[in-house]
């Protein structure tokens, strides 16, 4: 495996961790994602939706019609341009992501680090490697 590989093995290990344990919330990780950022962000359209959780806009469509019939999301038009909309989060949106946040489902404690076999010091030469190899992978995506 190369370098690129085993990044997205880890990735890939990290997601079904993480999926694993928002299951018996009965959500998604990407339906979790999604309702997060609209607490985060707060309203915001499919299309920003997508570039921030890097999917395609019609596979975020799906996703957000998903969390609206379940009630996390409201979808509402835009007042300054009638054919876009807004997703933001609803009040039992707000409600699941307390109660999983208060089991930890997706905290670091629960899912465990990967990292915790380098010391200090190498975790921050890694860190730094890391940030560089991302900002040139962005360059490269642009």
């Amino acid at each position: 495996m190369d370098e690129i590989d085993l990044m997205e093995s880890i990735a890939a290990s990290r997601r079904r961790q993480a999926s694993r344990s928002v299951r018996p919330f009965e959500i998604t990780l990407m339906q979790y994602h999604l309702i997060l950022l609209a607490r985060r962000r707060g309203p915001l359209s499919p299309s920003q939706a997508a570039r921030e959780l890097e999917c395609d806009r019609p596979g975020m469509t799906l996703l957000a019609r998903k969390c609206v019939r379940s009630g996390w999301l409201s979808r509402r038009r835009s007042s300054a341009d009638r054919r876009s909309s807004r997703l933001e989060l609803t009040g039992e949106g707000e409600e699941l992501l307390d109660k999983i946040e208060a089991a930890q489902a997706v905290s670091p404690a629960s899912l465990g680090d990967p990292l915790a076999v380098l010391d200090p010091a190498e975790r921050g030469v890694f860190r730094e490697m890391l940030s560089r190899v991302h900002a040139r992978a962005m360059e490269l995506r642009d």
